[in-house]
């Protein structure tokens, strides 16, 4: 078989289901609407037949057909199928009551060939409509006994469509009076089969699963005994309708032949009597007679004497008439009373009487110029009435022969027995159906119709040819088929006890087979059992696929066959909505990384492939897989296992250069990569940016190298920080080749999920021109004028922006808050141009002994502060403080005195300060108050947090 067949076959199988459901759906849309459309409409549209399906059968079947199409959308489907069990409850009452609810008869009775109840809906069907919808409530059962009884709604309907169609197709009405209520017209029939199949359809979708062995071999046996049972029942019945056929087109033969001949007969009987008629009419005693008459001249008492010698055996009576038909002269008898009558169109005025026997009456007119006279003549049809009583019914298969007669209202048929005084009918309503009827236009044939007593019967018919008159000859049908019945009853016990024991002959016969069938198959299942259990335990993910292929056979795509639970846990997949799906589909929504090149060439060469390859470039977890492809069959099995740890240490640097290659040469900062022996492995653009040094001259080169030997020391505690993992961030004056640059750094661990770090990013902003501008700007406004510190209002502003600063980077400041010692003693004693002397040369000393990214500003007075920023720890922020004590101390000269100086100072160390500028120099305040109470001279160091 093709590829393309093939996959277009599998494809098939596997949305059967949904295929099956969607065509019973459309199929019944259809159907149902055509019928009723022909109703409505009074025409036949759509299939053949469709109109014989009643419109409460048609809207019902419709309405299933729109359910099944909404199977999508469950409410909706319910929903459309809501009316069915009333219409169906509504039709099996008007069975049995006799009450017409939903038949619609004004809407059928258009049709020539309606039933006796035109738009009765056949009670078989109303019960499998009941199945029907008590099946589309039963839908995704969660137990065993709602799944008998949704398989029981499926069944049901298929075996009451089959049967309807069986009892229309061999009229099984004609063999058994109930076979009415089953006999459905063959487009109800295959819609109800066809709405089973579609619940079928509905109840096994999403079911999917690998058939066990013994539901294969129990599904073959079971396929076996049912074809041998429908093969059996399909040569049966068609046996019987042939045979049945055979036997009706026998019997309508000689029943044509039969009423061909007694018309024949009858009219012969008629041109004897004519015969007999014209020739007394035409003598010239009668002529005589007659013209006595017209004159008004006729003896009454002789006429009467003249035409008793006229009379003959056959002749009953003859009369002379007048012009109003008024009797002048009779001899004989006239049949007045007649049990039936009917006119004949000749000769004129001519009638067929009856009362036991058959009178054919006649009328010839004599014109004068003196008036008109009638000669009236009725005869006895003696051989016609022999005939009829040696062909009167004696048992069933007789038959009955009626010889009919009509007027402009009724239809007149005379008896074939004397107890019996015939038929007098309406011309109107279902006339046509009468077996004579078709004769009165000139035609002569059989048919198969439901007469005035609404039996079903056969009938030939034949026209008395220019007499208006006609024959039919008409047997019951059930009559006919009931020998046929007694053999065919017989021959379904033979047949049963046929299948029986072919079914017994099938299942020794193949039983073997099957077991043998089923052992293989068992211990292919274990085999495959064993494959999974190991597949399961397997810790490398392990997948199945097959070849999708086009039309010239090239792979273009894998279908997923089998993955194990790994497989799940690696790729994010679920089981369940993964096998059956495209490979190509599967790895591009669920980002899986896709090797079709390598699976494409295992396909093609047919050797098994080994390779290891990235899955993900991950900077922080990477994951590198080793995959053995093997060509399997049409397809390949692919085992893909985790090798992160053993290429680990090679796809750092393979993926941090991708990384910081990609991301860092496009920002304006130094960004660098330094591993555990503070070589530098990587660093980007703005080296040469900023140095002139390309970053191949640097990557290799150890930090101390790089830095020089005292911007290297200045960092070298950052440096260890980081390679034991703490993230560290520092502001430096440094110099760096050739120029003092003012930097920002960030020292990043690259810390591993065992704990180990391999080295540490470098992030350095070169912060030398905003730092300057920064100075510039705010010594033109925030200086105090005295000393050239910053004022109160510039040092709370740079307060606020530190503590936030400090804050976000998780470091540590100090704030110093200094008052001089007796400052007031010697503005008292040596003046104020003394004092202003000693504020400047206190400033100038603070200033030199504090860092160049620490801040000193007077508040007003004798007030200072000194804001100690990036602290590591609180002894260097004592450290600070003591060496500021030590300088503030020695003598200086005023006015030409020396004076002794000292400060008070109260310290606020705060880590990752949260908190405001005016509450942490207040706690600073307090410190001072703290050093002052103490004897000055000293300080106070509070704790903030």
């Amino acid at each position: 078989m093709p590829p393309s067949v093939a996959r277009s076959l599998d494809r098939l199988l596997r949305r059967r289901h949904a295929l099956l459901i969607g065509a019973a759906g459309i199929f019944l849309a259809l159907l149902g609407g055509f019928a009723a459309a022909g109703w409505l409409l009074r025409i036949e549209i759509g299939p053949p037949e469709s109109i014989h399906m009643v419109l409460s059968t048609a809207v019902c079947l419709s309405l299933y057909g729109a359910a099944l199409l909404l199977a999508p959308w469950p409410r909706l489907m319910r929903l459309a199928a809501a009316p069915l069990p009333l219409i169906a409850s509504l039709a099996l009452l008007e069975a049995a009551t006799g009450q017409r609810w939903i038949d619609f008869p004004s809407l059928h009775a258009w049709r020539h060939d309606a039933p006796p109840l035109p738009g009765r809906m056949v009670p078989t069907t109303a019960l499998a409509l009941l199945f029907l919808a008590a099946g589309i409530w039963l839908l995704n059962p969660a137990d065993r006994r709602r799944r008998r009884a949704l398989r029981i709604c499926t069944l049901a309907p298929l075996l009451l469509g089959a049967l309807g169609a069986t009892a229309y197709l061999i009229n099984l009405e004609l063999l058994y009076g109930w076979g009415s209520s089953v006999r459905m017209p063959l487009l109800t029939s295959a819609g109800l089969i066809v709405a089973a199949l579609g619940l079928d359809g509905l109840s096994r979708r999403g079911r999917l699963r690998h058939p066990r062995s013994q539901d294969m071999v129990r599904a073959v046996s079971s396929t076996a005994a049912a074809l041998l049972v429908a093969l059996s029942l399909a040569t049966g019945l068609l046996v019987y309708r042939i045979s049945s056929d055979a036997h009706q087109r026998s019997l309508l033969t000689v029943m044509s032949y039969s009423v061909r001949q007694r018309a024949a007969l009858l009219q012969a009987q008629f041109k004897l009597a004519d015969s007999d008629a014209r020739r007394l009419f035409q003598r010239r005693d009668v002529q005589s007679l007659l013209e006595s008459a017209s004159q008004g001249k006729l003896d009454a008492s002789a006429a009467a004497a003249a035409l008793a010698g006229f009379n003959r055996t056959s002749v009953t009576g003859l009369a002379i008439l007048d012009a109003a038909r008024r009797p002048l002269a009779q001899a004989g008898y006239f049949e007045t009373r007649p049990r039936q009558s009917a006119p004949m169109l000749s000769p004129p005025n001519a009638q067929l009487l009856w009362n036991g026997h058959y009178l054919y009456r006649t009328e010839q007119v004599y014109r004068t110029s003196a008036g008109t006279a009638r000669l009236r003549l009725e005869q006895r049809l003696d051989m016609f009435d022999r005939i009829v009583q040696d062909t009167a019914p004696h048992d069933a298969l007789s038959g009955i022969f009626s010889l009919c007669g009509r007027d402009e209202r009724y239809l007149r048929c005379f008896s074939q027995t004397p107890a019996d005084k015939g038929s007098t009918i309406p011309i109107a309503g279902n006339i046509h159906r009468f077996t004579v009827w078709p004769a009165f236009s000139g035609k002569s044939g059989t048919m198969h119709t439901v007469d005035f007593s609404r039996r079903n019967v056969i009938g030939a018919y034949e026209p008395v040819t220019g007499t208006g008159l006609a024959f039919s000859y008409k047997i019951k049908v059930g009559d006919l088929l009931a020998p046929i019945r007694q053999e065919l009853e017989t021959s379904a016990l033979i047949m049963l006890a046929m299948v029986a024991l072919g079914a017994a002959v099938l299942r020794t016969r193949t039983g073997p087979v099957l077991k043998e069938v089923l052992r293989s198959n068992q211990m292919a299942e274990l085999a495959a059992e064993r494959f999974r259990t190991a597949a399961e335990a397997n810790m490398d993910a392990f997948v199945i696929m097959e070849a999708l292929r086009d039309a010239d056979g090239k792979v273009e795509d894998f279908r997923v066959v089998y993955l194990n639970a790994e497989a799940e846990r690696m790729w994010g997949l679920r089981r369940a909505d993964s096998i059956g799906q495209k490979w190509l589909t599967l790895a591009e929504t669920h980002a899986i990384p896709n090797h079709f090149d390598s699976y494409k060439r295992v396909m093609d060469s047919g050797q098994p492939l080994s390779e290891e390859v990235p899955r993900a470039f991950d900077a922080v977890h990477p994951i590198w897989i080793h995959h053995e492809i093997v060509h399997a069959g049409d397809g390949i099995s692919i085992s893909v296992r985790d090798i992160t740890q053993k290429k680990l240490a090679e796809l750092d640097l393979v993926l941090r250069e991708a990384l910081l290659k990609t991301v860092t040469d496009s920002i304006p900062a130094l960004v660098s990569f330094v591993d555990a022996d503070q070589r530098y492995r990587y660093c980007n653009k703005t080296y040469m940016r900023l140095f002139g040094i390309p970053p191949e001259q640097v990557i290799g080169r150890s930090m101390r190298d790089f830095l020089g030997e005292e911007s290297y020391q200045a960092v070298s505690p950052y440096i260890e920080q980081a390679l034991q993992g703490q993230t560290v961030s520092f502001e430096k004056e440094m110099f760096l080749h050739g120029s003092l640059r003012y930097v920002e750094g960030r020292y990043i661990p690259q810390q591993h999920a065992n704990g180990t770090v391999s080295g540490f990013y470098v992030m350095v902003w070169d912060i030398t021109q905003a730092r300057a501008r920064e100075i510039q700007l705010r010594s033109q406004v925030s200086l105090d004028a005295m000393t050239g510190l910053l004022n109160r209002a510039a040092f709370m502003d740079m307060l606020d922006d530190e503590i936030k600063h400090h804050y976000l980077k998780r470091q540590s400041l100090a704030l110093l808050f200094l008052d001089i010692d007796r400052f007031k003693q010697v503005n008292d004693t040596l003046g104020h141009a003394a004092g202003d002397e000693l504020i400047k040369a206190f400033a100038q000393r603070l200033r030199q002994n504090v860092r160049g990214t620490d801040h000193v500003a007077r508040l007003g007075g004798d007030e200072f502060v000194v804001l100690l920023v990036g602290l590591d720890a609180e002894q260097t922020a004592i450290a600070v403080v003591e060496k500021l004590m030590a300088a503030l101390r020695r003598d200086i000269d005023l006015s030409g005195q020396t004076h002794h100086v000292s400060a008070s100072i109260g310290v606020a160390y705060a880590y990752m300060p949260d908190i405001t500028p005016a509450r942490l120099l207040e706690i600073a305040d307090q410190g001072l108050y703290q050093a002052k109470a103490a004897g000055r001279d000293t300080y106070r160091l509070l704790k903030v947090g």
